[in-house]
Order: C-alpha cells, then structure tokens, then sequence
C-alpha cells in the first residue's frame, strides 16, 4: 500500500504539460503621415514546434526613436488573430488558442491625418512567446 503514491506519480507524469519560449528580434521602419500601416518583419521561433503547442502569454518590447504621438495604435497579429497592444512593453495572457509555432508580426498604425512631426520611428521590436504543449 505504501507504494501506491509513487506507482501514481509515475502514471501522472507522463501526461504532465511542458512548457517553453522563444524569442524574436526585428528592426523596424518608420510612419512619416497619419492612417498609414507599417508592418514590421516577421517574427518566429527558430525550430519547429509542435503542432499542439499553445501560447499561454506574450511579452514585448518595443523601442522608438522618439515618444510616441498620441494616437499610436499597435497590434500583434498571427495570420488570424491580433492582439491589441497598450504599452511599448509588456505582457499579456493569451485566453485564445493560437499556435506557438505562427509568424508574428507588430503592426503600427497613427490615428492622426496628414504628416507626423516628428514621423514615427521604430527602432526596433521584440517578442517573447511563452507556450504550453502536451
């Protein structure tokens, strides 16, 4: 009887999720008039994953070469679904089942009309994915 606990820790865990990251570094380009779109390069992770691995959280860092203008607006986005970013850096749980093995890219966009002043520079973008798999 006093083996039973250690017979189920090795049926248990087997089953046990694992859990990884990857990280992805980009440079970015610059929105010189308001309501254009800039797309940054794509972003993934380095080997192949499993086709069952799930992002659990995001985390980002983005670096502009002067403050933002009021109205900048980015998003993460996978081929489909984007995430809504409100900082130059953070993290966010991810509640929706995206692959961790998608290409990510950071989209910018600068809810204004006419020229910026100064124009929008990214100087550069970084994702971490965090994921679970089976």
């Amino acid at each position: 009887m006093k083996y039973l606990p250690l017979t189920l820790w090795f049926v248990i865990l087997p089953v046990a999720a694992t859990g990884g990251s990857w990280t992805g570094k980009s440079v970015g380009g610059s929105v010189s008039v308001g309501q254009q779109i800039l797309t940054s390069r794509p972003l993934q992770a380095q080997g192949p994953l499993s086709r069952a691995a799930t992002i659990t959280s995001v985390v980002w860092r983005i670096e502009l070469l002067s403050p933002p203008p009021t109205g900048l607006q980015i998003k993460l986005c996978a081929p489909s679904f984007c995430i809504p970013l409100r900082d130059l850096t953070g993290t966010q749980q991810v509640s929706v089942p995206l692959s961790a093995g998608n290409t990510f890219r950071f989209l910018y966009s600068v809810n204004s009309r006419g020229p910026l002043m100064p124009a929008l520079q990214v100087v550069s973008n970084q994702l971490t994915v965090n994921y679970r798999a089976p």
